[in-house]
């Protein structure tokens, strides 16, 4: 005799492959400089990095939440392209006019002394928020793992 039941063929997982970012501020420089800490913080254990080589990136925006991922995923091309991992971040200046000019400090990576502690993919512009709130600023940004 048949079974009316069907058999179960597959099932579907709840799986989310990104994690969110708040970033704190006094001002949109420390923002935007600890934005970069932040998402080098996923990547890799920065006590490990030493501060050997420096970067210069001066990149255009359109508004400050277009300019916060495309700094951060400047960042991450230059992490992949150049195999590199950044554990300084000073911005010279930043905002919706100038853009941002920063001067970013770290070392390749190196088999054995630094580690991977997550690959991030990008930086993406989904809920995305960069505002000024109680007098400091705050950003939000969802990382693509």
């Amino acid at each position: 005799m048949k079974s009316n039941r069907r058999r179960k063929r597959f099932d579907i997982l709840d799986h989310t492959a990104d994690i969110g970012l708040i970033v704190y501020g006094q001002d949109l420089k420390t923002l935007f400089e600890n934005a970069g800490e932040a998402l080098f913080h996923l990547i890799t254990d920065l006590k490990r990095v030493k501060q050997r080589e420096e970067r210069r990136i001066e990149l255009k925006g359109e508004n400050l939440e277009r300019l916060m991922v495309d700094w951060l995923n400047e960042l991450l091309y230059l992490h992949d392209v150049e195999n590199f991992l950044f554990k300084k971040f000073e911005v010279e200046g930043v905002g919706e006019q100038e853009g941002v000019k920063a001067r970013i400090q770290g070392e390749p990576f190196q088999e054995g002394v630094h580690l991977i502690k997550t690959e991030v993919k990008a930086v993406t512009y989904h809920q995305v928020q960069v505002k000024r709130e109680d007098g400091n600023w705050r950003a939000q940004v969802i990382v693509d793992l």
